[in-house]
């Protein structure tokens, strides 16, 4: 099977496709960091740096040898950012100016006007799907139904399909197949879900620096047990955040929440690790997510925290991977 990867960042969404033994064909980022990572792991995937806005997908056809409608799969992950609740208060702080983030997918979909897969996949944030009154997703349902696919949606949940964290994520599906579009099943529930420490034991070296934390975060930190955040602290070391899970402190024994592009900073929310007085390293987040332990996240400390929150987890991608083989077995 073919698969072509769009926003792709380090390789999540379209690493379970991989898994699963299928070519991943090319792939486009704008960022360099992200960029730099995925050549690494993914040696030999053509690899452009490059704004959406500015790749032609007739040239990208050209360069890979693609005629209109061969293509298998045509995977993306639409930065998410303009769509969740953090993007939204942003934008009321900002008078209301609307992020041009919103507006990326109409790239993606001028790439699959051009190169008119079997299926497409497309994974945001749960925002996506209410973002502007529902305008955002009406547009991609309108927009695919034109071209003669099938679209449906479902919000799905990366502890069902077996990482350790709960991190919800809208699934959109669409195919031209004359096909019913099949979601994932869940493998786990909450009775089973996997748990922090199953995620921690015996971590390698790779991207695995614990810094200790110092001064009034350190302070804070120590006076928390697991599963507590700033709520919990005296009234003389609360923060002014309005975040429920700042300072929030994991527990061995459950999922990790959603991670973030800054799990390094306690305030950010529950990524302070279980006993000790620290925040994850790089590799206890690529665990979270899902990644091998011999991937390997290039770029200065910040951008690997970046790369590993914004990616889509390899547990999620895997599930997708397995029902997308079903709907196009089904053609064969």
């Amino acid at each position: 099977m073919s698969v072509v990867d769009l926003f792709a960042g380090v390789g999540g969404l379209s690493s379970g496709f991989v898994a699963t033994g299928h070519a991943l064909l090319f792939a486009s980022d704008f960022d360099r960091a992200a960029s730099a990572t995925f050549t690494h792991n993914h040696p030999g995937v053509p690899f452009y740096l490059e704004s959406i806005e500015n790749l032609d997908p007739h040239f990208v056809m050209e360069e890979l040898g693609l005629r209109k409608g061969e293509l298998d799969v045509l995977v993306g992950g639409v930065p998410c950012q303009a769509f969740s609740m953090a993007g939204i208060r942003i934008r009321k702080e900002s008078q209301g100016q609307l992020d041009e983030r919103v507006y990326l997918f109409r790239h993606f979909l001028r790439f699959a006007r051009a190169l008119n897969p079997k299926v497409i996949v497309i994974e945001n944030v749960p925002g996506i799907l209410s973002m502007l009154n529902g305008a955002v997703i009406d547009e991609i349902k309108s927009s695919l139904e034109t071209l003669g696919y099938e679209v449906s949606w479902k919000l799905v949940n990366a502890a069902d399909h077996g990482a350790p964290q709960l991190r919800t994520r809208a699934i959109i599906l669409a195919n031209r197949l004359s096909k019913h579009n099949t979601f994932p099943t869940p493998e786990f529930s909450k009775d089973t879900y996997k748990t922090i420490r199953e995620a921690f034991r015996n971590l390698p070296e790779l991207n695995h620096e614990p810094r200790p934390l110092s001064g009034l975060t350190l302070e804070r930190v120590k006076l928390l047990k697991q599963g507590e955040n700033w709520t919990h602290l005296p009234e003389q070391l609360r923060t002014k955040s309005v975040h429920s899970g700042a300072y929030g402190r994991l527990r061995f024994d459950a999922p990790a929440r959603t991670l973030t592009t800054r799990f390094d900073t306690p305030s950010v929310g529950y990524v302070t690790h279980p006993i000790e007085h620290r925040a994850l390293t790089v590799r206890e987040g690529a665990r979270i997510q899902g990644f091998s332990d011999n991937f390997e996240f290039l770029g200065t400390r910040m951008q690997q925290y970046k790369q590993v929150g914004n990616a889509v987890s390899p547990y999620m991608s895997l599930a997708i991977a397995k029902s997308v083989n079903t709907m196009i077995d089904w053609e064969s």
